[in-house]
């Protein structure tokens, strides 16, 4: 999914999360009833915790528990613009409007304020940077002591985020402030800057080398050596250099990109790059307020000398759109286009297939298979060689356009699944032969979002549908549940939470150390949350542990589905059993609009049910 679409349904999910205003009637008695001040908004954060926003502060909810963990009253009334949970951390930040820039660093599962600008003395602040998986913070700002300004009105801060305690004060020339994400590189800390790029010791503060190289962004670390990235002040092109450990410009005129660096990898060839030329877009148009975004128009696909810094390719492969897949494989770079089209070139720069194949539009899916490449977009899918290009199937899958592509692999069956607008087909594995199995009908004008498989069974769901068919496609049972009126949001809300999740689980396992454009093989949800979580569990600190078990509870195979609907009393929730289909459970909102959050993991569902209060109902 492009990153402007996540962006827009998560915005949109908060635009509808703070204006929707319930004026609820009675509803069903809740497990956990908790009166707070005016409620403002509420998150579900990966840690498990629901925060609430109200006129006292944001208070944190542990799961089954009848009082609030913590209140963080330091600010009230907080405005949800300016609160950041960081994806795939414990940490949240709050960045207040005005010069100054108040900030504060909470730990969403302690509750614990870890940085607090006030507090240690800034006055003002330039930049705030996590360094993960290091887990520090670095702060640059103006900063003050015993009613003094110190390090002549610019300083560098680095605390510990596992214990929220300053390590290092590190001291800086006026002016010089931080440009782009800090590294550590060998125990020592690199800092982008406007006038430069510095290794600091951070036991003494003391900068040992100082390059001279101006705005850059950002910098990527391979084999003792620091390639980095500058933006030029229209933040059109950019340029990459090479600085030995030592400090050393290698690659004195650097070389000129157009478009802006997204992806970088350093191999022992030489360093892909695939940069986008940007265009600003206001993501909030039609809402209040603005909120504007960099948004890819074209992109640009490069192939340099690690030692020279030269491009290795005389003539780059034709990239006609926005490039939204991008891989690094043993023998060349693999990658997609937004507009459709798959191609792959050698390391040299000749195609490494006769030609490019031609796809539809919006890849959804580039996986490794036992029998090739496999691609799955809107209206075409296919397993090709991945040597060739060449379809393994004989020729590729053509379905009309679909508003919903839902896949899986059975493992039993050794086939791939694919539902689409012609019906549910099955591809098989060792033969390529394809035939559709099933023509499932949704009620509602839904289709199948999601394809799990129970044992042999293969279960179909979408917002409001949920059916079981046996190995064969033949329908064991099928379940629809009415939409109430207001069920767009419901939809909405629910959509942009699981995208959500898995994209944030996604950037912290390579914050852990996972390589994000790793070309991985066609996976389950749940060996995707097993890696995710040993992501987590490869940072320190014991907020982080939270997450990393959390990620190993979703990896287990749930029994249960929610859906929202319209109850003989009102508007309620029911909990359905996959394997049979049957009611669990109902729970009853009697709400027509309601506002709620759903832990999935912990099986809590969080309700609005007035102006002040929140009901927790265990699900």
């Amino acid at each position: 999914m492009k990153l402007v679409t996540l962006l827009k349904k998560q915005f949109f999910t908060v635009f509808l999360l703070s204006s929707v205003i319930a004026f609820a009637q009675k509803a069903q008695t809740p497990d956990f009833k908790y009166n707070l001040g005016s409620i403002k908004w509420m998150k579900m954060t990966d840690a498990g915790t629901f925060l609430v926003s109200t006129s006292n502060g944001i208070y944190g909810i542990k799961p089954n528990e009848a009082q609030p963990a913590f209140l963080f009253d330091k600010r009230k009334n907080i405005k949800e613009e300016n609160f950041h949970l960081q994806p795939g951390t414990p940490y949240a930040m709050f960045v207040a409007n005005g010069m100054n820039g108040k900030t504060f660093v909470l730990d969403v599962v302690t509750g614990k304020v870890l940085f607090d600008s006030k507090a240690d003395g800034f006055t003002f602040i330039y930049s705030r940077n996590y360094v993960l998986p290091e887990n520090k913070l670095v702060i640059n700002g103006i900063r003050k002591l015993n009613g003094k300004l110190r390090g002549a009105g610019n300083t560098l801060a680095v605390y510990d985020l596992s214990t929220g305690k300053e390590e290092y004060t590190i001291r800086l020339k006026a002016n010089n402030h931080v440009s782009g994400q800090p590294k550590i590189f060998n125990g020592k800390l690199i800092v982008p800057r406007t006038k430069g790029l510095d290794m600091l010791d951070l036991a003494t503060g003391k900068i040992l080398w100082s390059a001279k190289l101006k705005n850059i962004g950002f910098v990527n670390i391979k084999d003792d050596a620091i390639y980095a990235f500058q933006n030029d002040k229209n933040k059109k092109k950019s340029t990459v250099y090479k600085v030995s450990a030592s400090g050393e410009i290698l690659w004195a005129k650097g070389n000129k990109l157009k478009g802006l660096a997204a992806q970088v990898e350093i191999l022992p060839e030489g360093i892909a790059i695939l940069a986008h030329k940007n265009k600003r877009v206001n993501i909030a148009k039609g809402f209040s307020g603005a909120r504007m975004i960099n948004v890819p128009e074209k992109s640009y696909i490069y192939f340099l000398d690690k030692n020279t810094g030269k491009d290795l390719w005389e003539k780059a492969p034709k990239v006609k759109s926005v490039v939204t897949h991008f891989y690094a494989l043993k023998d060349g770079i693999l990658f997609g286009q937004s507009a459709g089209g798959i191609n792959k070139i050698k390391f040299n720069g000749t195609p490494l297939w006769r030609k490019p194949l031609k796809t539809g539009a919006g890849i959804i899916t580039l996986a490794k298979t036992d029998k090739g490449l496999l691609y799955i977009t809107g209206s075409d899918a296919n397993i090709v060689d991945e040597n060739s290009g060449d379809s393994v199937l004989g020729k590729k899958l053509k379905y009309k356009k679909s508003k919903a592509v839902a896949s899986t692999y059975d493992k039993v069956n050794k086939r791939f699944l694919l539902s689409c607008s012609a019906g549910l087909y099955s591809i098989d594995a060792n033969s390529g032969k394809v035939k559709i199995i099933a023509k499932p009908k949704f009620g509602g004008k839904e289709m199948p979002t999601s394809i799990e498989m129970r044992g042999e069974n293969i279960l179909l769901t979408s917002s409001q549908n949920m059916m079981l068919l046996d190995a064969k496609g033949k329908e064991i049972y099928k379940e629809f549940y009415k939409a109430p009126g207001t069920s767009t949001f419901g939809k909405i809300l629910g959509a942009a939470v699981a995208i959500s999740a898995a994209t944030l689980a996604a950037s912290a396992s390579y914050s852990a150390g996972a390589n994000r454009t790793s070309f991985g093989r066609y996976n389950s949800h749940g060996s995707k949350m097993n890696n995710y979580s040993k992501g987590f569990a490869g940072i320190a600190g014991a907020s982080f542990g939270v997450i990393s078990k959390r990620f190993k509870a979703s990896a287990q195979t749930q029994n249960d589905k929610f859906i929202l609907t319209k109850l003989k009393s009102g508007v309620g929730l029911v909990k359905l059993n996959k394997n049979d289909g049957k009611k669990i459970k109902e729970i009853l909102l009697k709400d027509k609009k309601p506002t709620y959050k759903i832990n999935s993991i912990d099986r809590i569902l969080y309700y609005k049910a007035n102006k002040k209060t929140i009901y927790a109902y265990k699900i």
